[in-house]
């Protein structure tokens, strides 16, 4: 899925179909932990295909999960961790509107905020509120 994400841009969509189809797959023979650690790795594979410039479709589809109250917690506290290691700024105000009610969040970030000088929670939610006026 690397390979084709990152060399098949046209596959985007696709691709995003395919991992949204996996995620909401039940798998009720796998225990409930394991059932978790798949839609990590699911989640990982969306996190690459947003890293790969399909940002706004994936942000929205991870956003909707939450909203709608359907996904555990801890997969959508696992995809903003992994979204922060790959995103830097300049942020544009679509990913900033999507994506920062997610940060801002304290179920979702509250147990991953840390005190330390570098805090990527911390320094997302400052660098927004910084930069865009409409928030």
């Amino acid at each position: 899925m690397h390979k084709v994400s990152t060399c098949h841009p046209m596959l985007h969509p696709k691709l995003l179909e395919l991992l949204i189809s996996l995620f909401e797959s039940e798998f009720k023979e796998l225990d409930v932990l394991v059932q978790l650690e798949l839609k990590k790795v699911i989640l990982d594979r969306m996190v690459h295909l947003l890293s790969r410039g399909f940002v706004i479709p994936v942000v929205s589809y991870v956003r909707q999960c939450w909203e709608t109250k359907d996904t555990d917690i801890s997969l959508i506290r696992h995809f903003v961790s992994e979204v922060l290691d790959v995103v830097a700024p300049p942020y544009t105000l679509e990913f900033v509107q999507r994506f920062l009610p997610l940060i801002e969040n304290e179920n979702i970030t509250g147990s991953i905020r840390t005190e330390a000088e570098h805090n990527p929670i911390t320094e997302f939610i400052t660098h927004c509120h910084q930069t865009f006026d409409d928030l």
